[in-house]
């Protein structure tokens, strides 16, 4: 170590703020200038170094230094900023823990859901007259083509289109008709 650091930690020890004073101006620019280094963000590097100068004030009474005083202050803002990234990471992965816990209650929800939905119009269908359920089903659930499902049931495909726009028509008002139980089955809150 200089006799001038020697001379600058003793008074900095005996809580002379001028000598506090003269270490700030003397390394504070540059530490700002290697923090930015670090950090990519002049604010946030300001900010590391002067939260390295107040606990060096703050324990002044207890510093040891081997080296200079000059690389004790590199070293020290440099764990600064090493916690503070630390700290910046934990919360970066809190914030992503509770953002997938969000999206996942969301895709969960979204599956009672349609399930409630689908429930729903399994009842729909089930009030549909015999032969409408019978055709929608065979189009909608089954995957049959018109002509299919004419040459099942020995029906006209022109038929076929009439009882599949009737059981739609039919859905549709069910749905209407049954709208409150509708929206409190899709939307009941847990209580």
């Amino acid at each position: 170590m200089f006799k001038t650091d020697i001379l600058l930690l003793d008074s900095l020890k005996k809580g002379d703020e001028r000598a506090y004073k003269q270490l700030y101006n003397l390394h504070y620019n540059n530490l700002v200038v290697y923090c930015h280094n670090l950090t990519k963000d002049q604010n946030r590097a300001k900010d590391i170094v002067q939260q390295t100068f107040v606990k060096i004030w703050i324990k002044k009474d207890s510093l040891y230094i081997k080296s200079s005083i000059k690389s004790y202050l590199y070293r020290a803002v440099y764990n600064t900023f090493l916690k503070e990234y630390q700290k910046i990471k934990q919360e970066e992965k809190a914030l992503m823990e509770i953002k997938n816990g969000a999206l996942l209650s969301l895709i969960h929800e979204d599956e009672n859901i349609q399930e409630e939905r689908m429930k729903l119009l399994e009842l729909a269908i089930a009030d549909l007259p015999r032969k409408n359920k019978e055709v929608f089903l065979l189009s909608k659930k089954f995957g049959y083509q018109y002509k299919e499902i004419a040459a099942e049931l020995d029906i006209s495909e022109k038929a076929v289109e009439k009882h599949i726009s009737r059981a739609k028509k039919s859905i549709k008002e069910w749905f209407e008709k049954n709208k409150v139980v509708v929206f409190f089955i899709l939307f009941r809150t847990k209580l």
